[in-house]
């Protein structure tokens, strides 16, 4: 099973490391445009990951523990059920929602739908 924080972790670590794949070939482009003496008649393609939003549907994976008093650390690392073809299987009523909104000027913020 998976924990929620790794979860998380890992969509916003690939998020990042997309958007300097992206910073690494518009360099590569540059040096490209420029070596070819046509800099300055080519607009350098750019991109920019913005305000992202993304849902998560989950369940957790021993649902006794959910009774008990947990500090938010214990909180984060919880085990999760994200496996869609998993998810499937379980009563509704097992499976939360939450969003993930990333933004370029407020960071990141979680929040339980």
């Amino acid at each position: 099973m998976a924990r929620l924080q790794d979860v998380i972790a890992s969509v916003l670590r690939d998020v990042l490391s997309a958007q300097h794949q992206a910073n690494l070939l518009t360099e590569s482009l540059a040096d490209q445009y420029r070596e070819a003496g046509v800099m300055h008649q080519l607009n350098l393609p750019a991109v920019t990951i913005g305000d992202l939003e993304l849902s998560f549907r989950f369940a957790i994976e021993d649902t006794c523990e959910l009774f008990e008093e947990k500090s938010e650390d214990e909180i984060k690392a919880l085990d999760v059920i994200v496996d869609a073809e998993q998810l499937s299987e379980l009563p509704e009523s097992a499976i939360h929602n939450i969003t993930l909104k990333v933004s370029t000027r407020n960071g990141v913020k979680i929040s339980e739908t």
